[in-house]
């Protein structure tokens, strides 16, 4: 297969979109500790109920965290891929792009296991709702 420059220039704006995502992912889930946080100081009687789910928001946001580093590892090889197939470098360019696409396939990974722990504590929240009605279980 010959690597052209348009090869890893389609990958690039994948890589920038899931980077968008994921920066809306964690924006969301930082708003979201931001409200549980405020609830639990001035409800102390549901801070067991919180601080649980605080911890695995926690969790999750070193997840993102992580999902956007590797995946911004994997845009810059992206990049330096296509500036070394511009220097002709074909052989090191080739493998830069295989880099970039391992990392590509690592983020998506966290991704999915971060959209796992999310399905988890909806599930778990949904546990406390019985009809049109949610209490609060202990």
């Amino acid at each position: 297969m010959q690597l052209t420059l348009t090869t890893p220039a389609l990958i690039f704006s994948t890589i920038s979109l899931l980077l968008l995502a994921y920066t809306s992912r964690f924006i969301a889930l930082a708003n979201l500790i931001r409200s549980l946080h405020n609830q639990a100081s001035q409800e102390l009687s549901r801070v067991d109920i919180l601080m649980p789910q605080i911890e695995n928001l926690k969790i999750r946001v070193k997840i993102i965290k992580n999902m956007q580093l590797i995946g911004i590892i994997s845009l810059f090889f992206c990049v330096f891929s296509m500036f070394l197939i511009f220097l002709q470098q074909v052989i090191l360019a080739e493998f830069t792009f295989a880099g970039s696409l391992i990392l590509l396939m690592i983020s998506l990974f966290l991704s999915a296991i971060e959209i796992n722990i999310s399905v988890k504590a909806l599930n778990i929240e949904l546990s406390q709702c019985v009809g049109d009605q949610c209490k609060l279980v202990k």
